[in-house]
């Protein structure tokens, strides 16, 4: 089990930034820093997982699909396993027609769709950077105005 800490705001409304998230490091497999070193499990479509960067930075995400897929894209709109999720920008043209993700990668998208730098933007991410299932979040108490700590499963809400 480990902790992270949302950094921004890519996961509203599930997690604001400050709360701090449950993960489980071996929902998947085995983790080293290189990847793993037994996986008995994959991601699943809607599952937040913990992917690490290699800029440094950790980042938290809701996985839209798993490979290998073709994800259709039409309209501004993307869909797949994970539901449908709207198209801005650079995006729209990009990934206009459909999406492929391969074998051993994920797509994974942040709950505030309009907001959220992810697999629209870079692409499937390969599973050795997914570092653990996200269980759920403690909001923070300080930021929540309630003066309570909420707790959020981690897969219910935002996605769709």
């Amino acid at each position: 089990m480990d902790l992270v800490v949302v950094g921004g705001v890519s996961m509203l409304p599930t997690a604001a930034p400050g709360t701090i998230g449950l993960v489980a490091r071996c929902a998947y497999g085995v983790v080293l820093p290189g990847g793993y070193l037994v996986r008995w499990s994959d991601p699943e479509p809607g599952d937040v997982v913990l992917l690490a960067s290699t800029e440094g930075a950790n980042a938290v995400k809701r996985v839209f699909e798993t490979g290998p897929a073709y994800l259709g894209a039409s309209a501004g709109v993307l869909s797949g396993r994970g539901g449908v999720v709207q198209l801005y920008g650079a995006a729209l043209s990009r990934l206009a027609g459909s999406v492929y993700v391969p074998a051993g990668s994920v797509f994974v998208v942040g709950d505030n769709r309009a907001e959220s730098f992810d697999s629209r933007d870079y692409g499937p991410v390969p599973i050795e950077k997914v570092r653990g299932k996200v269980l759920f979040f403690w909001r923070n108490p300080s930021r929540s105005g309630r003066g309570g700590a909420d707790m959020e499963d981690a897969g219910v809400g935002g996605h769709g």
